[in-house]
């Protein structure tokens, strides 16, 4: 090194051994590469000396090469700089080590610092006037701008792009302006306006980089057209169809305009800037939205922007109150710009009333914004103490709501804690004092001084303070002057943190627990009762509140069992404390009177009535569901509350059609009591789920409630006999379901299928967890009743129309939701079964009465909404065809042998009625001189047209095994229909299985000959049809027999010509 730097005589034959040697070292030393990099540079000019077309440097050429795929060489500038120069010795090296940048290039996505270490060698090598300046990189380059362009990834787009970059922002060096512009212009323009989206935004991203394009050999006369060309094709991706490009355009623009302002016309600037407030901001897609306020916000670091921007802006204050969080979030991220700015004020964009309506209701992460906005002016650290506070008390006074969640924000947004300590101190004084507030003002300075308790939890001296301020007695006054639910509930949570006696408020915590429990639970007392629940928890007298609800419950279960003659609850609840209880699982059941065998008498009870445990069972619900309350109540009070809720439940699931509304709470909470007192035995025994009995127990209950209310629609023997026939029977007593006088047919209906969709939970969550083991088959049973009786209600009510619009969309929501329990309920009864054990004939009902409720739906709301029910249905359409297939399919190979699909005297299920007449609907040739009825005879069902070609989509793609036992089951509809002389209706199968099952190829009778059980029946129906045509009286008008005729003729062409043969 030294001999080089002097220059001595001979140290050229020093290159050929102490390059390869450095290069090989600076590759292989990891982090102590950088010395080597710089001795290597420090020998930079001996890399010109080798000769690189001889072949015996070729190892070193390999070593050279490899550097540029070296971390060391890209992230030193030593090392960049060594690479630029590499790619200027030789033709050879410039090729090869362009071809590894562009390589590299696309593999290096994320890898930003890389790609522009490239970027910035390859400008360094056309710099220096190599081999790279010439017609080596320049093709290079343009292969960048090719990729840029029209790369299908949008990360190789943009690592190509980066490499441009480095000659972009160097465009003051000689030659860069018109290297870029002779290499883009020709490729841009055009590939801004071609029909692929990806294109147009690949380009659009390298117009704004290159923005302004000009060629600057030209003058500005020549220049200005194309200046004008861009801002036309900015314009037209305005209003591109591609959300994404309209997104990048509206930044984009405001990036121009901030940079180039001085040079653009203002009635460009002016034009520009009114498009994008008053149309991009109202923009259909959220991210257009969002990047309007975005491209604003970076607009407005250009104080020539302010003058214009001041009387645009305004227009945006909708934007606050966007349904997209994003945007509202961005809209107060634009305040907080213009607060900082002089010339603006914030409150001149957005009123204040709009801001504080949204900090009251917003999302947290758009209140903390506006928090952080409004705190200057409201609560300000450079003003006196006592004035602050005074500003943010007439914050809470103009909005209490928004000045409580401002005070919720107010430590993290820089607020001192010694501050925010005073400021408590005031409020509950001024709260305490008759100063004249209303209640609301009352409330929203307890609850703003809960919150910043709350934020306030792990500042110790904070809460030192404050403990020593809050006495008991001052807290018991507070409660008497707190009013609303919200400022109790806060006023109960800070309790354990500024008060070390934790029963405090025990007598009012009672209070709100025993006044809510015996009336039906309401919105505005759920936050103080939950809040109640857990103070007294805290203070370890929680067996006087489970005393109490367990004490209504039980009061109100024996008035009711007096009332309907049933027994009443046993087990009273003990004296105050009680030292040990009995489990739920100890107690033997008694089904003897009060298991549902037994009915009850004829007696409706008033609303008031129902709804007053309606209260007691809510919070009763709560408990459970909190896991620090739960195992205290099941240990000791689990079996009066289900005796007690058990008789309640009876009742309720009684009348429940008798009412406009009812709260099923008491039906929730005894469900949720048997689950969680189920779960509580596994744990405490370590027996497995199947053993236990009480969500069995609890379940055989519901079930025969349920029964006798549907006047036996539900199946409760256990054993496998057909229930086929037995659900069929009901359906006319379903029909002519009864309804008092008392009650709203339409509100009654809400509230069967309510009780019937969370029974339907219950039984899906416990079958899950393998809670249920015996009763899957009644369960199944159940499901299938209930179904059932949804589609007879919504048959019942489409003809009388007595749902309005609010009770159709619950009446929908819930059917959306059983549909998805019962489906599975199924899943899980199918997965069960196995070779040795078929599944129950209650799977096959259940899937074809699901199946069912989509026409019903239909025909009941409409096919818009029964659009929305496909939707889900199709997610379990697998299972619903499993389902229907399963008594040929799952079991032993000798039973399913031997099983048929007569459908015996049962009724057409409504799904293959409304597939049949899609048939006839698509097959039927429109007649402009036909205006008959009959041109309106089939009217097509939209929802199972949908459902039916997913059917066939999975038939044909499935297993041939499937399509047969679906086809045979199609194919017993069909002779159904035969026998009930619906003619349409057989036409119609026979061209759905014929035509979109089968198919109408010449392939169609080889595919049959795979189908035993659908060959089979295909061959029974031609005859049975067959002999229907022939027989005197059978068949009486033209029409149906030439329905039957074309339904031979399909079936024949399915067929092979020997089995049709035997009737000519």
């Amino acid at each position: 090194m030294l001999a080089w730097r002097a220059g001595a005589p001979g140290r050229d034959a020093l290159v050929a051994q102490t390059l390869p040697y450095l290069f090989s070292q600076a590759l292989t030393s990891g982090s102590n590469a950088r010395p080597l990099l710089r001795r290597l540079f420090a020998l930079r000019e001996a890399l010109h000396l080798l000769d690189y077309t001889d072949e015996s440097i070729s190892d070193f050429k390999v070593l050279l090469l490899r550097c540029f795929v070296s971390p060391h060489f890209l992230k030193a500038e030593e090392g960049r700089k060594l690479l630029a120069l590499v790619l200027g010795v030789s033709e050879g090296l410039a090729r090869e080590g362009l071809e590894f940048i562009r390589a590299q290039v696309g593999l290096m996505r994320g890898r930003r610092a890389a790609v522009a270490a490239y970027g910035e060698v390859v400008f360094r090598a056309w710099k220096d006037g190599g081999w790279v300046r010439g017609e080596i990189g320049e093709g290079f380059l343009q292969g960048m701008v090719e990729a840029a362009v029209h790369a299908a990834d949008k990360e190789v787009a943009k690592a190509a792009r980066r490499i441009l970059w480095a000659f972009v922002e160097q465009k003051a060096v000689a030659g860069v302006e018109k290297l870029v512009f002779r290499l883009s212009e020709p490729v841009l323009f055009r590939s801004l306006q071609v029909a692929n989206s990806n294109v147009r935004r690949n380009a659009l991203h390298l117009l704004l980089d290159l923005f302004p394009l000009e060629d600057p050999d030209v003058t500005k006369d020549v220049n200005d057209p194309l200046l004008e060309k861009q801002f036309f094709l900015l314009d037209k991706l305005l209003m591109d169809d591609c959300p994404e490009i309209r997104a990048v355009t509206v930044e984009g623009i405001c990036r121009i305009l901030n940079q180039f302002w001085e040079v653009i016309p203002s009635p460009t600037i002016s034009k520009k800037l009114s498009k994008i407030v008053d149309d991009m901001s109202k923009d259909s897609c959220n991210e257009v939205r969002l990047s309007t306020l975005n491209g604003l916000i970076y607009l407005l670091d250009n104080p020539q922007s302010h003058d214009i921007l001041k009387v645009l802006l305004p227009r945006l204050s909708d934007m606050v109150s966007d349904p997209a969080l994003s945007v509202r979030a961005a809209a107060v991220d634009l305040l907080l710009a213009i607060r900082d700015l002089r010339s603006f004020q914030y409150n001149k964009v957005v009123g204040l009333g709009t801001l504080l309506s949204s900090l009251a209701d917003d999302h947290p992460r758009v209140a903390k914004k506006i928090t952080e906005l409004l705190i200057p002016s409201y609560f300000p650290s450079k003003l006196p103490l006592k004035e602050a506070c005074a500003r943010c008390i007439a914050l809470i006074k103009r909005s209490p709501a928004a000045g409580a969640r401002f005070c919720e924000f107010a430590l993290s947004e820089g607020s001192s804690p010694r501050s925010l300590v005073e400021f408590i101190k005031v409020s509950i004084t001024l709260a305490l004092s008759p100063s004249g507030l209303n209640s609301a003002q009352t409330d929203g300075l307890v609850i703003a001084s809960a919150k910043l308790i709350k934020s306030l939890s792990d500042e110790v001296s904070s809460l030192v303070a404050l403990r020593e301020y809050f006495t008991n007695a001052k807290l018991k006054l507070l409660f008497k002057t707190a009013v609303s639910g919200g400022a109790q509930a806060a006023l109960l949570s800070m309790v354990p943190a500024i008060s070390p006696d934790l029963c405090v408020l025990h007598i009012e915590c009672m209070n709100i627990i025993v006044n809510a429990a015996v009336t039906s639970k309401q919105e505005e007392c759920q936050e103080a009762l939950l809040a109640a629940h857990k103070l007294v928890h805290l203070s370890g007298r929680s067996d006087e509140m489970f005393e109490e609800l367990t004490n209504i419950l039980q009061s109100k279960a024996s008035y009711f069992s007096g009332m309907h003659g049933l027994e009443p609850p046993s087990c009273p609840v003990a004296s105050t404390k009680r030292k040990k209880g009995k489990s739920l699982k100890k107690t033997p059941a008694r089904y003897d009177d009060v298991d549902g065998n037994r009915s009850s008498t004829s007696v409706i009870l008033s609303n008031e009535e129902l709804t007053a445990v309606g209260g007691a069972a809510w919070q009763l619900n709560e408990i459970l569901k909190a896991e620090e309350m739960r195992a205290a109540f099941l240990h000791s009070y689990a079996e009066i509350a289900f005796s007690s809720l058990k008789v309640i439940s009876q009742v309720y699931i009684e009348q429940c059609l008798h009412f406009e509304s009812l709260d099923l709470s008491p039906v929730f909470a005894y469900l949720s009591l048997a689950t969680y007192s189920a779960l509580q035995d596994v744990d405490q025994t370590d027996m497995s789920c199947s053993e236990s009995t009480v969500v069995n127990q609890s379940l055989d209950h519901l079930l025969r409630c349920y029964d006798r209310f549907v006047n036996g629609s539900v199946t409760v023997s256990t054993d496998s006999t057909s229930t086929l026939n037995k659900n069929k029977k009901s359906a006319e007593h379903e029909h002519q379901q009864h309804v008092t006088p008392e009650g709203s047919p339409a509100e009654g209906t809400i509230n069967v299928i309510m009780l019937g969709t969370s029974i339907l939970k219950f039984i899906v969550d416990t079958t899950t967890i393998k809670l249920v083991n015996e009763s899957k088959v009644r369960c199944v049973g159940f499901a299938s009743s209930y179904t059932k009786y949804a589609v007879s209600a919504m048959k019942r009510h489409s003809e009388g129309s007595s749902f309005n619009g609010d009770d159709l969309k619950d009446i929908l929501i819930l059917t959306r939701s059983s549909f998805t329990y019962a489906a599975k309920l199924l899943h899980l009864v199918l997965a069960s079964s196995t070779e040795s054990s078929s599944p129950p004939e209650e799977a096959f009902l259940l899937a074809n009465n699901l199946l069912d409720l989509v026409p019903a739906v239909e025909s009941f709301a409409g096919p818009r909404f029964a659009l929305t029910l496909v939707s889900v249905v199709k997610q379990w359409l697998p299972v619903l065809i499993l389902g229907l297939g399963c008594r040929w399919l799952i079991g032993p190979e000798s039973e399913m042998a031997n099983k048929t699909c007569n459908l015996g005297d049962s009724d057409l299920p409504l799904w293959v009625a409304a597939l049949a007449k899609n048939e006839l609907f698509e097959a039927e040739e429109p007649r402009e001189d036909d205006q008959s009825e009959q041109g309106n005879e089939h009217e097509e069902s939209p929802s199972s047209r949908k459902l039916a070609e997913t059917m066939v989509t999975l038939l044909r793609k499935g297993s041939p095994k499937i399509l047969d036992s679906v086809g045979g089951i199609l194919l017993s509809n069909l002779q159904l229909a035969l026998q009930r002389a619906e003619h349409g209706i057989v036409l119609g199968l026979a061209r759905f299985v014929c035509d979109k099952l089968l198919g109408s190829s010449s392939s169609s009778s080889s595919a049959s000959q795979n189908l035993q059980l659908t060959r089979d029946s295909l061959r029974e129906s031609f005859f049975e049809i067959d002999r229907h045509c022939k027989e005197d009286g059978r068949v009486d008008d033209e029409c149906s027999r030439q329905q039957l005729e074309s339904a031979k003729v399909l079936i024949s062409s399915v067929l092979p010509y020997d089995a049709c043969s035997q009737t000519s």
